[in-house]
């Protein structure tokens, strides 16, 4: 499956059954998603035009209620972002709420549009809640899909989100949407970092924008130690991750895509 396509999404008005709701922390009712992060997989250190880069596959879970699901705003053709709203949707499959939360942005690297906000990349030095290493913090945009299920064999015919091109994008209950290690943006810069111990920190809904069930499990994190040649050439040891809830979200499921 390739992320690829143009954004034709021609939704003139908001709809009607939408309700402004959340706004100032007010409660929103339907089924929430839950955005989990799956412990990031397929570390590895590579050499990039004399810079130490660590690369690495990163997954987002959806463990609530409802989808994750996002549509622009009153497209614009030609614009390079759109606003992004959330729709909450009921028992039904009726929208029970929605908020403009974030943006589309053209990402060209990909051909396509992503959302922002998404999720935050650290690297950090000595504990969890070390101090960044070496400045590495990246904020990160995805294009939302199913991608794989969290806990069982994937079936094509069952997701709901599957494309980047049309008017929605999302992530259902019980699945991934996951970046492997080779794209764009799945890497953060180490260059002369000294050995230690570092972890690879990655956090969903970082911002808080996105509204969601619980906003206190959103982070999974890799330790690994660097260790350095007698040339100066840098080696990563994945030394352990973050407890999880279960077998999907400790990557068991990883497709490696």
């Amino acid at each position: 499956m390739k992320r690829r396509g143009t954004f034709y999404c021609c939704l003139g008005v908001v709809l009607a059954t939408a309700l402004a709701t959340a706004a100032g922390g007010g409660k929103v009712t339907g089924l929430l998603p839950d955005m989990r992060t799956v412990v990031p997989q397929h570390l590895q250190m590579v050499n990039e035009h004399q810079r130490e880069i660590l690369r690495f596959s990163n997954g987002i879970a959806n463990t609530g209620a409802g989808p994750w699901r996002m549509r622009p705003l009153y497209p614009v053709a030609g614009a390079d972002t759109q606003d992004a709203v959330q729709e909450i949707l009921d028992a039904g499959g009726s929208v029970a709420a929605s908020k403009v939360v974030s943006q589309y942005e053209f990402h060209p690297e990909h051909n396509h549009w992503h959302i922002g906000d998404v999720a935050l990349f650290e690297v950090r030095a000595g504990a969890v809640n070390g101090p960044l290493a070496g400045g590495n913090s990246l904020k990160v945009t995805f294009c939302l899909i199913d991608w794989y299920k969290l806990e069982d064999n994937s079936k094509t015919p069952e997701r709901v989100y599957f494309e980047c091109a049309g008017s929605y994008q999302g992530i259902s209950p019980g699945w991934v949407d996951q970046y492997h290690q080779s794209v764009e943006g799945q890497q953060l810069d180490l260059t002369g970092l000294r050995a230690g111990r570092y972890y690879l920190v990655s956090t969903a809904n970082h911002t808080g924008v996105f509204i969601e069930n619980d906003y206190t499990n959103n982070t999974a994190w890799v330790a690994f130690d660097l260790t350095r040649a007698s040339n100066g050439n840098a080696k990563i040891t994945v030394v352990g991750h973050s407890v999880c809830d279960s077998p999907g979200l400790c990557g068991d499921a990883s497709t490696n895509r």
